[in-house]
């Protein structure tokens, strides 16, 4: 059977993210990124993956404090993993506003 990718790309969030003391003092825009790959779905036969409730695991990053972007896509790619049908996830997250002479600063994790 096929393998399928699907891809979720920077859904913003704002957080405390972050050890510097800039970093803990506002919260932050934070952009998250997930490339799911999936078996067993078949949307002639009406089962597909269901990536509502990713987006709400993100999502529930709102406003919560976590110290490094480490911990962040650790967190979400072990829900993203524990997910029926997922065989690989790649979850990456960048901070935009970090750094004035930088687009981003960012972290991915694969497996």
């Amino acid at each position: 059977m096929a393998e399928l990718v699907i891809r979720l790309e920077e859904l913003e969030i704002t957080m405390f993210l972050g050890i510097h003391d800039f970093e803990r003092a506002r919260p932050q825009r934070v952009l998250v990124s997930a490339e799911i790959t999936v078996t067993g779905t078949d949307w002639t036969a009406g089962t597909f993956f269901d990536y509502d409730p990713v987006a709400a695991f993100i999502r529930s990053f709102n406003g919560t404090r976590i110290d490094t972007q480490e911990e962040l896509v650790s967190r979400i790619h072990a829900f993203v993993r524990a997910r029926e049908g997922v065989v690989h996830a790649a979850v990456a997250s960048k901070k935009p506003d970090v750094y004035p002479d930088a687009k981003a600063v960012g972290v991915l994790l694969r497996g």
